[in-house]
């Protein structure tokens, strides 16, 4: 069999043993509006989400009775629905409205990434079509002038659902006085704010003067449970995969992890899509042996992930301890001797080196991102000293390492 003949026989082969139908529904980014629509209707028969929804429903019953309801908040971690199930039930709302010759309209204000309150409100002026988009030379009551003029003539219920709210990082209290109190009084909509976050107590730092005319109720997403996660993962397999090529036990152990560790959705259908990944990759069936290779995949991708968004100086900070942890083999090494290494990685990547006192909080931050843990050991009556061990598993620390030198080298290059 001549060269080209093998390597043709090898594509037929892996074409036909793929274990992936429509990757699609394997990564949301890549999903339609109606395919997107298809997987939560997958979700929904399930009867998963029930009493959140119930309660959603029963929110906004008083609007199809031509009252006005309270404003609403949906607080749960990343993962849990909050998005999705809000922007369904909110079609349907709007439906079931119209079938009661009510106007209701609504606008999902996605503030997924942190932004000043110009921007959001310059974002929420676009969905509108009241502006365009503006990066300076237009002030901020401007911006909302448009908004309510936009406004102006719609006389019918308007449910604004502004998800992440927690993401307008600088004054957040001007953007909710805009919303909560001026904005309802310049329109003749009946205005229903909808806030989602992952952060449950994001009103706590909030002006007092908003807080009293923020009236909200409140709906909490709880983590997934294991059972969800295995419903929420055969609807993913039954329209991504090729069922015959998915061993048995493979989605509970995926919905088993994911709900022992985090309730998160999109991180369960993330393990699944790593596995299918490397199950195609090798033109094998998906194992629990391979979920267990996709598990330690994504473990490493989300370490890496974090190195390569870091500040110069956590980055410093990390490969001091991870140099120091290594000559002394593995051992606890004490905090006031990665200090000398820290000082060895600033000098070679012409890094401003900070004080021992700033250097001391780089490590509780390691120690609180799951890197190294500090501990104070007790010396007798020499004292007590803080000591340093490594969390992170072997075989990824050489990766990380590299990583950063790959970084600090391509900073040096850009700074040349």
């Amino acid at each position: 069999m001549t060269f080209d003949e093998r390597i043709d026989k090898k594509i037929q082969r892996s074409a036909a043993s793929s274990i992936i139908v429509d990757h699609a529904f394997l990564d949301d980014e890549q999903l339609s509006k109606d395919q997107q629509l298809r997987v939560l209707r997958d979700i929904f028969e399930q009867n998963i989400r029930e009493k959140e929804i119930d309660e959603i429903i029963a929110h906004f019953a008083p609007m199809l009775r031509k009252q006005h309801p309270f404003h609403l908040s949906i607080l749960g971690k990343t993962g849990t629905g909050k998005t999705a199930t809000t922007l369904l039930l909110l079609a349907h709302l709007q439906k079931a409205a119209r079938q009661k010759e009510l106007e209701m309209r609504y606008e999902h204000l996605d503030l997924s990434t942190p932004r000043p309150c110009f921007r959001a409100m310059n974002d929420l002026a676009c969905l509108l079509d009241a502006s365009k988009r503006y990066t300076k030379g237009i002030s901020t009551d401007e911006m909302a002038g448009r908004i309510e003029e936009k406004l102006a003539n719609y006389e019918g219920y308007l449910a604004l659902f502004i998800d992440e709210i927690d993401h307008v990082n600088q004054d957040l209290d001007t953007f909710l006085k805009f919303l909560v109190r001026r904005l309802p009084q310049a329109i003749p909509a009946k205005l229903v704010l909808v806030f989602a976050s992952n952060n449950l107590t994001w009103r706590k730092d909030i002006d007092t003067r908003v807080k009293s005319f923020l009236k909200l109720n409140e709906i909490i997403f709880q983590p997934y449970n294991a059972m969800d996660l295995q419903k929420i993962l055969r609807a993913r397999v039954a329209r991504a995969l090729n069922p015959e090529m998915v061993d048995e036990g493979v989605v509970e152990k995926i919905a088993g992890l994911a709900s022992r560790e985090h309730g998160d959705a999109r991180k369960a259908v993330e393990l699944l899509s790593k596995a299918t990944q490397l199950a195609d990759r090798h033109g094998t069936r998906l194992t629990l042996e391979t979920v267990d290779a996709g598990y330690q995949a994504l473990e490493v991708d989300s370490y890496l992930e974090f190195v390569k968004t870091s500040p110069e100086q956590l980055q410093a900070a990390l490969l001091a301890a991870l140099e120091a942890l290594e000559k002394n083999k593995g051992n606890a090494v004490p905090a006031i001797d990665i200090y000398s290494f820290y000082e060895k990685v600033c000098q070679v990547n012409r890094i401003s080196q900070l004080t021992q006192r700033r250097f001391s909080d780089l490590l509780m931050e390691l120690d609180l991102y799951g890197f190294i843990r500090t501990k104070n050991v007790s010396m007798g009556r020499y004292g007590r000293r803080k000591e340093i061990d490594l969390l992170i598993p072997p075989n990824v620390v050489e990766r990380i390492k590299a990583t950063i030198q790959l970084s600090f080298t391509a900073e040096v290059s850009g700074a040349g």
